[in-house]
């Protein structure tokens, strides 16, 4: 459900009353509702809650978070979940390249080459490195769950580690996961592609993970503790 712009993410469960949650890091929202409740019903209360939950947002929006990025030398990166320091090397001439040695993360690039340049450069290198294991996670769970997306796709993503379009068949994730450990990359892969069994977070939902992914309450939020 969208309101004021927002993604809202809808659970109906078996409970007597509404639960409303801002997840960190990126200030996601998630509402619990009886079985039963109607959508106008539930955007009603999401307005009536509003201001608190723009005031929780902007209080997790710099929650287990590093500094803003400059893409100089020392600043500290992670990849797989592991902490590196930046090395950039700038040189008169040669390709560009990314790579990792030692307890470094190594980019050449031309001596005139601008931080967003950088950037690009070393998140190109993460989707490079990751998209081998999102193919195989893709296929370890289209082998569990029986269904298989009709497209998917690495891309950068502001406030979500993931999204699945049921009605489509189509599966984003977040290219920021890369610097997440691999059972949390995982773990995404998972509760994307339950969506294409299960549209909402309902009790079906729920007893899905819980069946073939028994840790993903932990592995969610361990997540969401990784620094990014």
């Amino acid at each position: 459900m969208t309101v004021n712009g927002l993604e809202i993410e809808v659970e109906y469960k078996c409970i007597k009353n509404v639960h409303l949650s801002v997840y960190p890091p990126d200030g996601r929202v998630h509402v619990s509702v009886p079985n039963g409740y109607g959508e106008e019903r539930i955007r009603m209360y999401i307005l009536q809650k509003w201001v608190w939950i723009e005031e929780k947002r902007e209080m997790l929006s710099s929650y287990n978070r590093l500094p803003e990025r400059e893409y100089i030398s020392g600043e500290t990166h992670y990849f797989k979940g592991t902490k590196y320091r930046l090395k950039v090397n700038r040189r008169p001439s040669g390709a560009y390249s990314v790579h990792i040695e030692g307890d470094y993360i190594v980019v050449d690039v031309h001596r005139d080459t601008s931080a967003d340049h950088i950037r690009q450069t070393l998140y190109s290198w993460y989707k490079e490195q990751t998209l081998p294991i999102f193919t195989r996670l893709i296929a370890k769970w289209q082998a569990i769950l029986g269904v298989a997306p009709s497209r998917w796709e690495l891309r950068q993503m502001a406030s979500r580690w993931g999204s699945c379009s049921p009605s489509k068949g189509v599966v984003f994730l977040n290219v920021e996961l890369a610097k997440k450990p691999v059972e949390c990359m995982e773990y995404v892969v998972a509760h994307e592609m339950t969506h294409l069994i299960e549209r909402n977070h309902t009790d079906r939902f729920r007893r899905l993970m819980d069946t073939h992914l028994p840790t993903w309450q932990q592995i969610k939020t361990r997540l969401n503790e990784y620094p990014i």
